[in-house]
């Protein structure tokens, strides 16, 4: 990897961090969920970056792909875990991280706990040559450790230009993986720690699309929106809210372009009813030492 192409994969993983740790200081009782993805999303675009896809926000037994609409009036409420995911890139280049906040208690401490160890673990072994499913041993190991569960189904990922889900997984469970890691690779860890089964599924969508195809739709609206999407997120995510500052009401032309497959919308996953998730993440480039945390504040 060139130096150029290093630095802009830094400066969108220092601006995802700055970010998202700025949103998860205003996760607290009473505060809108809105208010915080806008926060988000406002700095890194302020910073000279683009959204690499828009900012989750999952509570409880939720573990991803839930964001506030743009006329959304849910607030947090005591209690609450709340995951706060954020990406952001920089031509292209992707920085993708996440935190855990519990709202004004800290009765699941533990729980939040588990997921920060279990990625600075990983984290500690990253370095070309690692199978990838060590990765995952260790990780699995250290959330158990804690008395909790591995999410199995949801795992780290490969980064590329404009490819947030890029040729690798990385596994939270032991006995998974396939591979080795190689030197110049960008990659984000993700464990999810849980107190229920492990597993997460859905089918209510979470206001979060991706573009699949270009339709025919005879709504002007629908294909007005169709247009902009195309323009604007070809190959990466975007929300609800992107649509609602193309058209007044995009509740319609979203139905349409989705039943039509011009669009995926994606589910909110969540484990079993009344279970708790939480969720760290950082962005790492494989060096010839080891690797680079690329989701840091400076």
């Amino acid at each position: 990897m060139d130096k150029e192409t290093e630095e802009k994969y830094r400066q969108a993983g220092a601006l995802a961090r700055a970010a998202c740790v700025a949103g998860s200081k205003q996760i607290k009782e009473g505060a809108t969920l809105l208010s915080v993805a806008e926060l988000t999303e406002s700095m890194i675009k302020d910073g000279g970056a683009e959204l690499a896809f828009p900012t989750n926000i999952s509570i409880d037994s939720q573990a991803a792909h839930f964001t506030p609409r743009h006329d959304d009036d849910l607030v947090f409420e005591r209690g609450q875990v709340v995951k706060l995911d954020v990406g952001a890139h920089v031509d292209g280049h992707i920085g993708d991280t996440a935190i855990t906040v519990e709202v004004g208690s800290s009765v699941h401490k533990d729980l939040i706990r588990a997921s920060k160890e279990a990625l600075n673990v990983a984290i500690d072994l990253v370095h070309p040559g690692i199978p990838i499913s060590t990765i995952g041993d260790y990780i699995d190991q250290t959330i158990r450790s804690y008395g909790f569960v591995p999410v199995e189904n949801l795992t780290g990922h490969g980064l590329e230009r404009y490819n947030l889900h890029a040729g690798l997984n990385i596994p939270n469970i032991r006995n998974a993986g396939k591979g080795r890691l190689e030197e110049g690779v960008v990659i984000a860890i993700e464990p999810f720690a849980s107190t229920g089964e492990g597993k997460v599924g859905g089918k209510v969508l979470g206001n979060i699309y991706l573009f699949n195809k270009k339709v025919r739709v005879k709504a002007p609206e629908a294909e007005d929106l169709q247009g902009a999407i195309m323009e604007q997120n070809h190959s990466l995510p975007f929300s609800e809210r992107f649509c609602a500052s193309v058209i007044s009401d995009p509740a319609q032309p979203l139905h349409l372009l989705n039943r039509r497959r011009g669009i995926f919308g994606y589910p909110i996953l969540s484990d079993v009813p009344g279970s708790f998730v939480s969720q760290a993440e950082h962005t790492v480039l494989v060096t010839e030492g080891g690797c680079e945390v690329l989701t840091k504040t400076k």
